[in-house]
């Protein structure tokens, strides 16, 4: 028998070495069948907490993927512009 683990919202994880807060998750199921996922996170970046932020996913996998690539989207700017640039865009104050 397999075994599986309950986890409630709001929990964190990390992704590429960045602590990610998953706020809420909702599933949809499309009149095809198909089913996705509306997921609420917040990435904590350095310590600056963004706002919460939606990602329509299938599955696990598509959700680290399309994190990944917002993770690398901050890490951009901040080599470019500076961490400061980082706190302007993500519009909240550093806690």
């Amino acid at each position: 028998m397999a075994s599986s683990t309950l986890q409630l919202p709001p929990f964190l994880f990390e992704v590429d070495g960045v602590p990610v807060q998953l706020v809420e998750s909702s599933r949809h199921e499309l009149v095809s069948g198909e089913v996705w996922h509306v997921v609420s996170v917040k990435v904590i970046y350095k310590g600056i907490h963004s706002r919460p932020f939606p990602l329509f996913v299938r599955n696990e996998r598509e959700l680290i993927n399309k994190l990944k690539v917002e993770i690398t989207k901050l890490k951009f700017i901040e080599h470019a512009h500076g961490i400061d640039e980082v706190k302007r865009l993500l519009g909240v104050a550093q806690r």
